[in-house]
């Protein structure tokens, strides 16, 4: 082969000779399901592999790593859903789990706060903070993201937890 397929295949055979059993144990930790972990990282290099303009990817290690992520995220997600529709609609006979009034306010108020502490975070902290509450990157994937070493990942996290640690005993609930 040669041209731009050539040499993006090639670059997608020399990570998956790299990158196979960490893409597997890092989607094996995140699904639960180290049988079905083999099929979800060959489907995170077929999708790499899809890609129309792979050579113009600047980290495709750490693309790939993302990209495994969500495809883990989706099969947790499918995984529930099916175990939903399983276990069916609640019945009549059970009890709900609806919160009163005073809770819900009391959570959006708590909430508020929370998005306040973080948004009172630097912006590199916060960013750090969101990778890895909200999307649920690894510190190695988040590293690769942001071009920091792990250790600062774990330095920014510390400090947002204590930050926000802090801006939520300042400030009391209304």
């Amino acid at each position: 082969m040669t041209g731009p397929v050539g040499s993006w295949a090639r670059r997608i055979a020399e990570l998956f000779d790299a990158h196979r059993l960490r893409v597997e144990r890092v989607i094996a930790r995140r699904t639960g399901d180290p049988q079905t972990a083999g099929d979800l990282a060959q489907d995170a290099f077929l999708r790499l592999a899809r890609l129309p303009d792979g050579d113009a990817v600047q980290n495709p290690a750490g693309l790939l790593y993302v990209v495994a992520d969500r495809i883990a995220l989706d099969h947790c997600r499918a995984a529930k859903r099916q175990r939903l529709r399983e276990v069916g609609p609640p019945g009549d006979d059970m009890p709900t789990a609806v919160p009163g009034a005073d809770a819900v306010v009391e959570r959006n108020q708590t909430m508020a706060r929370l998005r306040g502490a973080i948004d009172a975070l630097s912006p590199k902290t916060r960013e750090v903070f969101l990778l890895y509450h909200v999307e649920g990157l690894t510190y190695r994937a988040i590293g690769e993201r942001l071009g920091i070493s792990p250790r600062t990942v774990e330095y920014h996290l510390r400090a947002a937890l204590e930050q926000c640690r802090a801006h939520m005993k300042r400030r009391p609930p209304r």
